[in-house]
């Protein structure tokens, strides 16, 4: 019987190690750091529902959250004029316009901190293209856009018909939106 040489059991080794798998990766995207200048009142609402979310949902969701329903929201609105070429319907002049139409309470204009929020991947390139729209249509910042976002999850989770226990992860957050809206 022969003995292997170290060579063999580290070439051995090295074709039976876990080579890397094609597809979705092992572990979760990580989340990138986005700065936004917000105002207190506006910490306390993402501290505010953050709290309230159940399920696999956290203080950490709210940001994606707040920019999924933006762009789920933004997608509407450009499908309801989608006959014109236009991105927006005549009467909306400036980003007030947009929380008026919403029903959204005008945020505070003043105390704006800059402030870090974390997003997802998918979140981070919604939140650009919304900046972008708005950018373009109102000379509107990446604050404003989530200022935005923000408002609209803060009317929704007041909403009276809101189902928070049905909305548990953010697909079924998603899915329950876009049912909503589009």
């Amino acid at each position: 019987m022969s003995k292997r040489t170290p060579r063999e059991e580290s070439t051995l080794t090295a074709l039976l190690r876990e080579k890397p798998k094609r597809g979705r990766p092992r572990r979760a995207v990580s989340r990138q750091t986005v700065y936004v200048a917000l105002t207190p009142e506006q910490k306390r609402v993402m501290r505010e529902i953050g709290e309230t979310l159940e399920g696999d949902l956290g203080r950490a969701d709210v940001a994606d959250m707040a920019i999924m329903l933006l762009s789920i929201r933004l997608e509407a609105l450009r499908q309801a004029v989608s006959d014109r070429d236009r991105e927006m319907p005549e009467g909306i002049t400036a980003l007030d316009s947009l929380y008026l139409l919403w029903d959204v309470p005008l945020p505070p204009k003043k105390d704006a901190e800059w402030t870090s929020i974390r997003l997802s991947p998918q979140q981070l390139i919604q939140l650009g293209r919304a900046k972008g729209v708005l950018e373009a249509l109102f000379n509107a910042n990446r604050s404003d856009a989530f200022a935005l976002g923000l408002g609209l999850l803060h009317t929704l989770f007041h909403s009276a018909h809101f189902p928070l226990h049905q909305t548990t992860s953010l697909p079924l957050f998603e899915a329950y939106v876009t049912r909503i809206y589009l």
